[in-house]
């Protein structure tokens, strides 16, 4: 078969990609590859004899050096740990699995190097086997609204759903976590219960909401045992939801669904031990034969006259963990709250603060204050003067063409700081220094929600005046011959964002002259942003370039409040072609700027010169299924999108981003401007 020889040729491979015998589009990743790390290609080399059978030919053979490529341009020891990890990989980790798991580490650590390169080299790609986390995950998007609005009703409407990181194959399942208005949930959530899904959701959300209502919150932990932690956690759950029942009765049915320990389930462990109390605790017509259980039920039964008296049941907590040692039964490392729904109670705790000395002085909102310090002068250390970036950042999700999912907060939009303005300058009122410039067919654009009523001639009848005239000739009277009516031409107010590709191309020739293509741009963008009436026009003059993911450099040459004077002109001309061009980034940010905008139309023009393209990118398609996926999210937004390219090969890629009908390409340099202007009036006709 045809990957199998593939493994045969690579097995031959030495040190150099460019060989006879390996597809010449797999010889040409490895040489990108070689390029930017020649320790990984080498690395690679000598695992793909073995992976390479595991791949379905040339495409997956492309994909996981592609793969590679992108890891080793944002860390290099993490390519090295991910080519060491393909040694033991088996069939079971398909491409996809083994991009979302290296997509994923890269994201969830961008911040944490050093964490980072252990989740390389320590976590399990197996993690992501499985499409069941895709599926928790479309899941939970599909009724995190309805979650929303079934918190909002217990009075906590601020709440988000997220999920866990992935567990490693064979770790121990992770618990529901609360947070600050956060319910974080595992991954494989539920997986087997089917339409009882929804049910587990509410359950969960139901119980955080009786915690938040009713439990004392991060109390200090201090040196306790971890069973005396988890037994009053598991009272302490018991408790609120007792609590909570009272007010919303059909909530002990809920959770009454996920309450099925028994003797022969569970056994005598203290893990099921501890799911048998839980069930004993929630379900009076439960009966179990453990001494430990029944002692534990009639101590809280006794304990629940006073449901309030968080004291009684810390100490009902502590006879449980006395009996619990007696008995030689402690947590293991695979403990995990029971039910499933109830969470890993990290809310209640603080371990990093230390145990008041005497307990029984609680009260039911435990509140302890650290003790100050006397003051001790010491000699003051020098300070260090460190340069803070001040320019705001954004970032914006992607889109995965491959995994066909959005890779959330994935791209860094970074704004540069603003020059300073003249403080004479007055906005707008500066425009009336120059005369603007006029486009031919914009004033001829109808306007439907203007109609001219009475005329000899027209589009339709006016009622009104035919009645009238009918009257007048009944009466004998001399009619009113103004019985038509038609639409009126004045046109509706658009906020323009002029878009300028500023990456390192732009610096090229155009095509058989010698201007510069950034310099036909900037002709360009002055001929538009003096041509249009500031009266129903807002425009803004913005450019891009990018160097990677983390830093996609945007500039606003001229706002939308700002006159189109001799600094915005002094800007623009001091603009130059420089690093990337990631597209989908800067539509994102130009559809942004435009949402803040109260106009009748919005558009996007893009000025342009090549297909986007960037330094941590080796995919074929990636960044133009990025740029189309953004500009169907801008339609949705009602921001209508155009490109304007002098790149007489872009009718592939540029109609696949655009749309048929929303792109021109200009084949010489002197009509590009007038081409931008067309494309102007055509959007604004729209």
């Amino acid at each position: 078969m045809r990957h199998v020889a593939l493994a045969k040729n690579l097995s031959l491979l030495p040190r150099d990609a460019a060989r006879a015998g390996v597809p010449p589009r797999v010889a040409r990743r490895l040489d990108v590859l070689r390029a930017l790390d020649r320790e990984t290609h080498d690395a690679l080399l000598e695992a793909m004899p073995e992976q390479a059978l595991h791949l379905a030919g040339e495409n997956e053979a492309i994909a996981l050096i592609d793969l590679l490529c992108q890891t080793s341009a944002e860390e290099p020891a993490c390519a090295r740990a991910l080519v060491a990890r393909l040694h033991g990989l088996t069939p079971a980790v398909d491409a996809t699995a083994l991009r979302r798991w290296v997509l994923h580490g890269l994201q969830r650590w961008r911040s944490d190097p050093a964490r980072r390169l252990r989740y390389f080299e320590s976590d399990d790609p197996l993690a992501f086997a499985s499409h069941d986390g895709k599926s928790d995950g479309e899941q939970l998007l599909a009724v995190s609204g309805e979650l929303r609005h079934y918190l909002a009703g217990f009075g906590y409407p601020e709440f988000r759903f997220e999920l866990h990181d992935p567990e490693a194959a064979r770790g121990v399942p992770r618990c529901p976590t609360i947070a600050d208005n956060e319910l974080w949930l595992p991954r494989g959530f539920g997986q087997g219960l089917g339409s009882d899904r929804g049910r587990l959701y509410r359950a969960c959300a139901a119980h955080a909401a009786a915690h938040l209502r009713f439990s004392a919150l991060r109390r200090p932990a201090g040196n306790r045992p971890p069973g005396l932690t988890m037994l009053m956690s598991l009272v302490e759950d018991a408790r609120v939801e007792r609590l909570m029942a009272r007010s919303y009765p059909g909530l002990h049915t809920l959770w009454g669904l996920f309450h099925d320990a028994t003797r022969a389930t569970s056994g005598f462990g203290f893990q099921g031990l501890t799911a048998r109390l839980a069930r004993a605790l929630h379900d009076p017509a439960y009966a179990d034969g453990n001494r430990w259980v029944i002692s534990g039920r009639e101590g809280f039964e006794e304990a629940s006259h006073d449901l309030h008296h968080v004291m009684a049941f810390d100490k009902l907590a502590r006879k449980l963990h006395v009996a619990m040692m007696k008995m030689r039964l402690a947590p293991d490392a695979k403990y995990r709250a029971l039910p499933i729904y109830r969470d890993d109670n990290s809310l209640l705790w603080n371990h990093l603060a230390p145990a008041p000395q005497d307990e029984h002085a609680t009260v039911v909102r435990e509140r302890y204050e650290l003790k100050r310090r006397p003051f001790e002068p010491s000699q003051p250390r020098p300070m260090r003067e460190v340069q803070v970036d001040m320019r705001r950042r954004t970032r914006y999700p992607e889109w995965d063409n491959k995994l066909e999912a959005l890779h959330e907060n994935w791209a860094t939009v970074i704004d540069a700081a603003p020059p300073a303005r003249a403080a004479a300058k007055g906005g707008r009122a500066h425009r009336g220094a120059r005369q603007p410039l006029r486009f031919e067919g914009l004033e001829r654009i109808p306007d439907r929600s203007i109609r001219l009523r009475r005329l000899e001639a027209g589009d339709e009848l006016d009622l009104g005046a035919a009645i009238e005239c009918m009257v007048s000739r009944r009466s004998r009277q001399t009619p009113d011959p103004r019985v038509f009516r038609r639409h009126g031409r004045r046109r509706r107010a658009t906020a323009i964002v002029l878009l300028l590709d500023l990456s390192r191309s732009t610096e090229r020739f155009v095509p058989g002259s010698f201007t510069k293509v950034i310099d036909v741009e900037k002709r360009a963008a002055t001929m538009l942003a003096r041509a249009l009436d500031s009266a129903r026009d807002r425009i803004a003059v913005h450019g891009f370039s990018s160097n990677g993911r983390h830093e996609v450099n945007y500039i606003s040459i001229k706002g939308f409040d700002d006159a189109f004077g001799a600094e915005e002109e002094a800007l623009l001309r001091r603009q130059q072609g420089q690093l990337s061009t990631r597209m989908g980034a800067a539509l994102r940010h130009a559809t942004s700027a435009l949402a803040r905008e109260a106009a009748d139309s919005k558009l996007i023009l893009m000025l342009t010169d090549g297909e986007p393209s960037d330094i941590d990118v080796y995919e074929d398609e990636y960044l133009v299924e990025d740029a189309r996926h953004a500009v169907a999210q801008a339609a949705g937004q009602g921001v209508k999108t155009f490109c304007l390219t002098l790149d007489r090969q872009a009718d592939a890629y540029v109609r696949r981003i655009f749309g048929a009908r929303n792109y021109l390409i200009a084949e010489r340099a002197a009509s590009f401007a007038g081409r931008a202007g067309q494309a102007l009036v055509k959007l604004i006709a729209q």
